[in-house]
């Protein structure tokens, strides 16, 4: 009897939920990756005609009416229900529980695309993306788009399909545990034959094998920003939803552009720009707006999904036919600097040193990568200064929230020098004074770095900036396991930013020790510089899944680096910043 009522129920779950699917086809719903912005609010998404034109005066534009999937580029997003066991977590865990997924003992050989289509089966699956073979068996039934559609890129070379699909999941990471190799185009299979990007490998040697080949994968392959064509430029895609309420914006990021920067600019309450920024390449688009959005907007980046979020409180509550029209086009900046006119909203000493200033645009914001720096001036005594600074995150921890900080204000921590030409004119300005900030600058991407799950930090001084980035990005990853800070400072003058480290570190995976070279005589924590004896007691000895991030001054950095190197930490797992 019980099994019958089983039996029974399942199928009219069945057809309840073939029902549902059916239904939602009518309305067109799909569900957003950005979960945190969409929560109890379910989308409403009309039909739209999708047009290109091309405009006079630009190389080339697209014009781009909303389409009916709410996507600016029609794309989809499909995923399948898994089967219990088989969530991101528990394919992390299973790639930390030391079997071998890559079927060949972890050793990296070269793979010819003859044996690689010899492995097209669901329990034998290779497949290969961007020049690097992984080996999919085991992911088959973890992938959210499911087996099937796995299937498609299995036994071949499955760049453009990724490309074409899910260009902004980062593939390296997921599958770093699967590396069986490089992919060859010749007819060696199994071999070691030289070509650059091996011998570059070769050099090397040292590291782990997957480790590398992931990093290679990721250097040489990455695109020279200075020759991208207009029209992979111009496929970035756009998404967006909407509620009564709201309009949200999703860009995802391109794998080929994984340091693309983000500015927006508000023309008026209902026309938006949004400018790419590639290096000296610039994609502009102009949005249209269907009807006025209340600024600024807030910003999330998803550092999971690779995925910036921006959603728009709507000035009258009100559901939109679409989201309005889109104009496309390229632009090249030469000089590669361009400069904002910043606001001070918050002046705050954090010590008796170290300022923290918060700063807003009119009508402007931008997004500055983990990692990137921008250019400060203002005029000193007649003369215009300019120094480099890194944006620090609002806070670590939500209780510390920067005051008077908006999605549109940019962080900085500058201490200031006593001679200094700049710092001590920028520390001291007051609430309504102004300098100008340049774009984001610099060429630094984590994305080679997001496999390893165990991180070393070691900061001198100011160098603590830079580091409160990757802070904050290791702790919004789910795989890492570890974050060991070690930070150095001259005195207590010096120190800045204690408290809120403490606070951050009631996420157990973050351990931070303050590190005093002439400390006073009421001073408890540890003393002593930067040592081969320090770094051997508070640095983990090197393993396959650990890397280290340094910034301090030029002295400093050497100084961590040959300690580093004494208890055999590799070159190809050490990245250093300089102050």
């Amino acid at each position: 009897m019980k099994k019958s009522l089983s039996k029974n129920q399942g199928k009219s779950d069945d057809t309840e939920t073939k029902d549902i699917r059916e239904k939602m086809k009518e309305i067109d719903v799909k569900p957003s990756s950005s979960t945190n912005s969409m929560a109890n609010k379910p989308a409403l998404l009309p039909s739209g005609v999708g047009q290109m034109k091309q405009l006079q005066g630009a190389k080339m534009v697209n014009q781009t009416e909303s389409s009916s999937s709410g996507s600016a580029t029609g794309n989809p997003r499909n995923k399948t229900a898994l089967a219990p066991g088989h969530s991101l977590m528990d394919w992390i865990r299973l790639g930390n529980s030391g079997v071998d997924l890559t079927g060949v003992g972890g050793v990296p050989r070269v793979v010819t695309l003859s044996e690689l289509a010899t492995h097209n089966k669901q329990n034998d699956a290779w497949i290969a993306i961007r020049g690097i073979v992984f080996n999919v068996t085991r992911y088959m039934d973890f992938h959210p788009g499911g087996v099937n559609e796995l299937m498609r890129g299995v036994g071949k070379d499955a760049t453009k399909l990724f490309e074409n699909v899910h260009a902004w999941v980062n593939y390296q990471s997921i599958l770093q545990k699967c590396v069986v190799g490089r992919l060859s185009r010749g007819s060696v299979s199994g071999t070691t034959a030289s070509s650059p990007t091996e011998n570059a490998a070769s050099s090397t040697s040292n590291c782990s094998s997957a480790t590398l080949n992931l990093i290679t994968s990721c250097t040489t392959h990455s695109v020279n920003q200075e020759n991208v064509s207009d029209a992979n430029l111009l496929n970035i895609k756009m998404e967006w939803r909407q509620t009564p309420y709201s309009l949200i914006l999703f860009y995802p990021t391109p794998c080929n552009y994984p340091n693309m920067c983000y500015q927006l600019t508000k023309i008026h309450d209902s026309k938006l720009v949004y400018k790419l920024c590639f290096g000296n390449t610039i994609v502009m688009q102009e949005l249209e707006l269907t009807a006025e959005i209340e600024w600024p907007p807030d910003c999330f980046r998803d550092l999971e999904m690779r995925e910036m979020t921006f959603t728009f409180a709507k000035r009258r509550v009100e559901l939109w036919k679409s989201y309005g029209n889109q104009t496309v086009l390229r632009e090249t900046n030469m000089d590669g600097r361009m400069y904002t006119e910043y606001e001070v909203v918050t002046n705050k000493p954090l010590s008796k040193l170290v300022h923290l200033l918060v700063v807003r645009a009119k009508d402007f914001l931008q997004i500055v990568p983990i990692g990137r720096h921008v250019e400060v001036k203002m005029n000193v005594m007649g003369m215009e200064i300019s120094r480099l600074y890194t944006p620090v995150p609002p806070c670590l921890h939500p209780d510390d929230m920067a005051p008077n900080y908006k999605s549109d204000c940019l962080c900085f921590m500058i201490k200031k020098y006593p001679n200094g030409a700049l710092s001590p004119s920028i520390t001291a300005l007051e609430i309504g004074q102004t300098f100008f900030v340049s774009n984001a600058l610099g060429d630094f991407m984590t994305e080679p770095y997001d496999m390893y799950t165990i991180l070393h930090m070691i900061a001198g001084g100011t160098g603590l900036t830079v580091i409160l980035g990757v802070i904050q990005q290791a702790l919004a990853r789910r795989c890492v396991r570890s974050i060991n800070l070690l930070n150095f400072n001259k005195d207590e003058d010096n120190m800045f930013y204690v408290k809120e480290l403490e606070k951050a570190s009631t996420d157990s995976r973050l351990k931070v020790t303050h590190i005093l070279s002439q400390a006073g005589d009421t001073w408890k924590g540890r003393r002593g510089t930067i040592s081969d004896y320090l770094l051997e007691e508070l640095v983990a000895p090197c393993e396959s899944n650990a890397f280290v991030y340094t910034c301090g001054p030029p002295g400093f950095i050497l100084s961590a680096r040959n300690s580093l190197r004494k208890i055999n930490w590799k070159p190809c797992q050490m990245y250093e910043f300089e102050d």
